[in-house]
């Protein structure tokens, strides 16, 4: 009489018998796995995964180059900061300008409308306070 096969498969460490129909199925996809991880080394395809410590995650090892860098964030700010009290210290009509160019987004021919004032005087006064601040962020 032909003996019985018995079908075990190793869970946790602990083989675990199963019926015939699990265990080719276990089998079929755990090569299914090792066939793509082989077709990945051959093709030079990485995972993050492979870089995974005890102490660290893989994928936090990768440099985020889409981000702005803090220093950046804060050299901006800061640049910013002393704009905004440079600009404080120009005059009503100086400060009326760049409000309305710069913040208002609005154009030089729509001052020119709205103002009277020519265009080319909007442009050569835009040009004037622009050295006038940048002499000021110098300091």
């Amino acid at each position: 009489m032909a003996e019985k096969k018995i079908y075990q498969i190793k869970v946790q460490g602990q083989l675990v018998p199963v019926s015939e129909e699990v265990y080719l199925t276990y089998y079929r996809m755990s090569r299914r796995e090792r066939h793509l991880e082989e077709k990945d080394r051959v093709h030079g395809v990485f995972s993050y995964h492979a870089l995974d410590t005890a102490e660290i995650n893989g994928e936090d090892v990768i440099p985020d180059i889409v981000s702005p860098r803090v220093e950046d964030l804060i050299v901006d700010k800061l640049i910013a900061e002393k704009l905004h009290r440079c600009i404080t210290q120009l005059t009503e009509k100086e400060q009326a300008l760049i409000t309305a160019l710069y913040f208002q987004g609005k154009t030089q021919v729509e001052l020119e409308k709205e103002t009277g004032i020519k265009q080319q005087t909007i442009s050569y006064r835009e040009r004037q306070i622009r050295m006038k601040l940048k002499k000021m962020m110098e300091k």
